[in-house]
């Protein structure tokens, strides 16, 4: 079974929720996630927050407002955290009444950081319009695949795999994707399907807004992805800003 905690939620206003120091000292001592993700037990929601100590304690910080807001959660919740792996926490919330609380499922729309309006210049055409896929842009290093991506307005929204880095990297199904930066921050995407142009894509969809905005990118910037096979996640390697 996971190693698990719960907290007795006294403040949602807070900005932060410590863990408690005997589950860091048992599970996770030399080993603190810098950006761990939250994964809901219903809804398929997900976010990325930061761990900072104080004192002699640890706490969920950077991004603990976003899953306050989006639950909401309430005063008296009960929270119970499984650690699935080092750097994912399955989240089972309790109400008041001591029963779950079932979230609402995830749309693409969610957790874009009040990003209302700002996407506003993204028109439907583009939306609809075929990327270019360049396979000569794909390679392989020590085994790893690669390919390279100048950013459009398009990719805001959603990241097309080329086709021969989607077969190199086995990515042959839906499903969830964690991408992560230089840094060692991750996010978790959903992969999907795409048939639009009557032939088999995978993208990226649902987090990879959060992921655009949580590293900078912007149009005409030039990106290096590399699937990092030991690990199964995606790797932004490089970014060369448009000048």
């Amino acid at each position: 079974m996971a190693p698990s905690f719960f907290k007795f939620l006294r403040d949602p206003s807070a900005s932060r929720l410590s863990l408690p120091p005997a589950f860091v000292r048992k599970h996770l001592v030399n080993n603190i996630p810098n950006g761990p993700i939250i994964i809901s037990a219903s809804g398929g929601h997900s976010w990325t927050v930061k761990t900072k100590k104080s004192g002699d304690n640890h706490y969920f910080t950077n991004g603990w407002k976003n899953v306050v807001k989006d639950i909401p959660l309430d005063f008296a919740d009960f929270l119970v955290f499984h650690l699935v792996n080092p750097y994912t926490f399955h989240m089972t919330i309790l109400g008041t009444n001591g029963c779950e609380k079932i979230l609402p499922p995830k749309t693409d729309d969610d957790h874009d950081d009040d990003v209302s309006g700002e996407f506003e210049n993204v028109v439907d055409e583009e939306e609809e319009e075929e990327e270019e896929d360049n396979d000569d842009d794909c390679y392989v290093v020590d085994g790893d695949p690669f390919f390279v991506k100048t950013y459009t307005k398009s990719h805001i929204r959603r990241l097309r795999f080329p086709k021969k880095f989607a077969k190199w990297a086995g990515i042959n199904g839906e499903g969830t994707m964690r991408v992560k930066n230089l840094d060692g921050d991750e996010w978790v995407t959903d992969v999907k399907l795409d048939t639009t142009f009557r032939t088999k894509r995978y993208l990226l969809s649902s987090g990879w807004r959060s992921f655009w905005r949580g590293n900078d990118l912007s149009e005409g910037d030039k990106c290096v992805f590399k699937f990092i096979r030991s690990e199964r996640k995606l790797l932004l390697a490089k970014v060369t800003k448009k000048k």
